[in-house]
């Protein structure tokens, strides 16, 4: 009687511990699967917001920009094409953002530099969106990453952080072509520039890192940040503060580029550091 009983006890050991291994086997292989939905996701917001920005260029009148809009559109495409393959295409986000971008494409008149701001605006909301969704989908979220807590900063804002910068490249670009930056304008760059420079202090700090990556992480911090003040430095003395526009729009968007990509590194640094410790 007592062997059966133990045998019973050890069989029921086994089967909690193969259960157990079992899920943890299939939250891995949720997360992994998120992680790849993101890492195509994030591309696609970086394209479609140089998107904006060229056109905002090209609306001006700089028609030196077109064949970069037009390779900007191939390269959209060819991330939207793998994505409508993937489960996210059910997504009604993603057929949203689907939907809106097919209608500004085929647009049949020209549209205004404002109405194209906006349109590009909404295309990017709902992909940040969708993007943040992905994540508490494939639990990739605080409750299932207990090493980084704070893993919802990077789904959200560093996205955020990327956005702001974006707009302030479409609205300084269109600027830089015009030579001139209405009351409007300087108002919109104002409340974009306050915004980046409260989450590069108040965000950036508090994203988490693995003990053996403290100096990669702490150098794509300082880089983003000093990359963010001299970005912002430039919006006020050549663009808010500067009665007569100089700088081109070339530097300017290779400016305004460049900061995002720092952003990025860190975006890609905290995704790979999640990798390792799934």
């Amino acid at each position: 009687m007592g062997y059966f009983f133990i045998s019973a006890i050890c069989l029921l050991i086994v089967c909690i511990l193969m259960i157990k291994q079992f899920n943890k086997n299939k939250i891995k292989q949720t997360q992994l699967l998120g992680i790849s939905y993101i890492t195509q996701l994030k591309p696609l917001i970086s394209l479609v917001q140089q998107h904006r920005g060229l056109s905002s260029a090209w609306l001006n009148g700089d028609l030196t920009v077109k064949p970069k809009v037009a390779r900007l559109q191939e390269q959209i495409e060819n991330i939207i094409s793998k994505l409508k393959k993937t489960e996210l295409h059910n997504n009604e986000r993603w057929v949203s953002f689907y939907d809106h971008w097919l209608r500004l494409l085929n647009h049949k008149t020209k549209p205004s530099v404002a109405n194209s701001f906006e349109q590009h605006c909404l295309l990017i909301k709902n992909l940040s969106y969708l993007l943040e969704d992905t994540s508490e989908t494939y639990l990739l979220t605080a409750e299932y990453c207990n090493e980084f807590r704070n893993i919802g900063y990077t789904w959200r804002e560093l996205i955020i952080a990327t956005e702001n910068i974006g707009q302030a490249r479409a609205i300084g670009t269109s600027v830089c072509v015009q030579k001139v930056c209405s009351s409007v304008d300087k108002i919109r760059l104002n409340f974009l520039t306050e915004n980046m420079q409260k989450i590069t202090a108040n965000t950036l700090h508090k994203l988490h890192y693995l003990s053996d990556e403290v100096n990669q992480h702490e150098d794509y911090i300082n880089i983003a940040t000093l990359k963010m003040e001299e970005f912002t430095l430039v919006i006020s003395k050549e663009l808010v503060n500067n009665s007569v526009i100089t700088i081109e729009q070339q530097h300017y968007f290779a400016l305004a580029t460049s900061t995002i990509a720092a952003f990025d590194d860190i975006f890609y640094h905290q995704v790979e550091q999640l990798k390792k410790l799934i």
